[in-house]
């Protein structure tokens, strides 16, 4: 007995005959064309065809692609149909929840509402995103995202953040550093940051007696916390 073929593996190799097809041109049907992949639904043909094909409904494609919760081809397209609705794109993207993708719309997209963008990575992405978004973005409200990274709670993007961005206030992003407890970040900060408090950071390393113990012994190697260190003792001193 013969077995039973794969509907899926049928449906993606009819979508990618299909597609091979429209790139041939001559009496190809375009609207036809286009109504056959979007009834089959795989989302790497649609996006193809929407970036190859001389004629295609690019309005139908991205609710066929929204429909096919796929977040990764509307970033696609976005950055390669010719014809591309950002506004419903955005849309979509908010919609499905992906901020990985919603991060990579925001960097490559022509047409991008970079405040709607933020506000949708903020309520549904973890920290790195929207640290990436204050650092890679043509534009991005940094005082905004200031206040959600420090919300976030993560030592490490708290840290990136005070290391690399054009705008962060210390006087809250150290005690949100400190309060977030990781030795690793807090002896980062101090090898980097253009602020920093080192005598409170250091009673920070203290407090974390066993975690804390390898990056005191980094900080006294590190030319920039030895130096603080040593005016810290020879305070103490006097």
């Amino acid at each position: 007995m013969e077995p039973l073929s794969d509907p899926g593996r049928t449906a993606e190799r009819a979508s990618e005959l299909l597609y091979h097809a429209g790139l041939s041109g001559g009496g190809f049907d375009y609207e036809k064309g286009c109504a056959g992949l979007l009834s089959l639904g795989i989302p790497p043909h649609i996006f193809l065809a929407g970036k190859d094909w001389p004629a295609f409904d690019a309005r139908r494609a991205l609710e066929r692609l929204e429909s096919l919760a796929s977040a990764e081809y509307i970033h696609k397209a976005g950055i390669f149909w010719k014809d591309f609705d950002f506004d419903r794109g955005l849309d979509a993207l908010i919609c499905l929840g992906e901020p990985e993708y919603l991060y990579r719309a925001g960097r490559f997209w022509k047409g991008f509402d970079y405040d709607r963008g933020l506000e949708a990575l903020i309520r549904t992405g973890p920290a790195r995103y929207v640290y990436y978004a204050g650092q890679e973005w043509k534009t991005c409200n940094l005082a905004r995202a200031y206040e959600a990274i420090i919300a976030s709670g993560s030592a490490e993007y708290i840290f990136y953040a005070g290391a690399h961005w054009k705008y962060f206030d210390y006087t809250r992003g150290f005690p949100a550093l400190v309060a977030a407890g990781d030795p690793e970040f807090i002896y980062k900060a101090g090898t980097l940051w253009r602020e920093f408090d080192y005598p409170r950071a250091w009673r920070a390393l203290e407090r974390e007696v066993v975690r804390g113990a390898g990056w005191r012994g980094k900080a006294l190697a590190n030319p920039r916390w030895r130096q603080a260190l040593r005016e810290i003792w020879a305070g103490l001193t006097k």
